[in-house]
């Protein structure tokens, strides 16, 4: 307790000096200089999906503009497109998918995981008969489980049924489909037992009356990590400030989807085009729908490197790889937003509460 409140009372000493030198030509915060200048950020951007809520709402608030930041958008086609865009430097921020990240770690490319996305956000679907079949890691023996390769909570899944002893190559089989719509079919028609969805499937699975959710993988393992924001080495140095700048506004849309639902629903509808009852489900939840997806801008460097051991147990990345994620992961521009948002808003125990 004492070391907590003497690390508080140093954090309010060093508020006090930096309010002090009002007029400098830039803020400093940590070790990295923020600038007055207008600097620029390539961010991939794929479809309208509102799991990036916070730069959703970031961007439809204006919050880049006022924090001196250009944040451009790119199309891209799929995940491994965009971290390729990122690892050359064709783009800045890939906001999306952790396993491409790993994948590509482990096998040297140099991109570094800077901030989170979203944690958890799978969910099993099976018919909807058999919604409460599955609770025990016993329940699994026998079934066919559909999945597709860039969804992060079968892997999860897959490695907790390994700690429960279940044989997961042996007493279970794996059908990798094409898309979530595919493996909802796939549940429907019988040709599997349950398959894993994410990014608010679930609910669109559910308003057929014949499949249910059965589980959210996050029962079982909390907090595992889903969508990263990942960079590249280069972009950690240069780019630090114009990096500090996207998290600092994505922090102050957090506090928006935290505090003030009926905007934070408007800005995401208004980008998805998707109605509000959607963005209400996908992002809250409701009576009718619990949501999966957990907002969370948190880096997670010790869930990212728990998800990358299980990649490797379960083969999904070579286990003799000599490349240690924790080389790849930086906490400094989440920690300098964080202390940006103390010293500006010292009443507001969100940010101590973040850091």
């Amino acid at each position: 307790m004492k070391k907590k409140l003497t690390a508080i009372i140093m954090l309010m000493v060093c508020s006090l000096m930096l309010f002090a030198c009002g007029g400098s030509e830039s803020q400093q915060s940590s070790e990295i200089t923020i600038s007055d200048e207008t600097e620029t950020l390539k961010v991939a951007r794929l479809g309208v999906d509102i799991k990036i809520a916070p730069i959703i709402v970031a961007s439809e608030l204006g919050y880049y503009e006022e924090e001196n930041l250009d944040v451009q958008f790119e199309q891209v086609a799929d995940l491994a497109t965009g971290l390729t865009s990122v690892s050359n430097g064709d783009l800045d921020v890939l906001p999306f998918g952790c396993i491409p990240s790993c994948s590509f770690i482990s096998q040297g490319t140099d991109v570094v995981i800077f901030g989170g996305t979203i944690a958890e956000g799978s969910e099993c679907i099976t018919l909807a008969e058999n919604g409460d079949k599955f609770k025990e890691a016993e329940d699994f023996i026998g079934t066919k489980i559909g999945c597709f390769r860039m969804e992060t909570g079968h892997m999860v899944m897959k490695g907790w049924l390994r700690e429960q002893g279940i044989d997961v190559n042996k007493d279970i089989e794996w059908l990798y489909l094409d898309s979530a719509a595919s493996e909802v079919e796939a549940v429907r028609k019988g040709d599997v037992d349950l398959c894993f969805v994410n990014s608010g499937y679930g609910y669109v699975a559910e308003q057929n009356d014949e499949v249910a959710v059965a589980f959210h993988v996050g029962d079982y393992v909390e907090n595992f990590p889903c969508c990263r924001m990942t960079t590249n080495r280069a972009d950690i140095t240069e780019k630090s400030s114009a990096l500090v700048k996207f998290m600092i506004a994505n922090l102050r849309a957090y506090e928006v989807i935290l505090n003030d639902k009926e905007t934070a629903i408007k800005c995401l509808a208004n980008y998805s085009g998707q109605p509000e009852a959607y963005v209400e489900n996908v992002i809250y939840g409701t009576d009718n729908y619990k949501a999966a997806m957990v907002v969370d801008l948190d880096p997670s460097t010790t869930a990212v490197a728990d998800f990358y051991e299980t990649m490797k147990l379960n083969g999904d990345i070579d286990k003799e790889t000599t490349y240690d994620i924790n080389d790849y992961m930086d906490t400094s521009i989440y920690e300098t937003a964080l202390n940006t948002m103390i010293e500006r808003d010292a009443d507001n125990t969100l940010w101590s509460d973040l850091l």
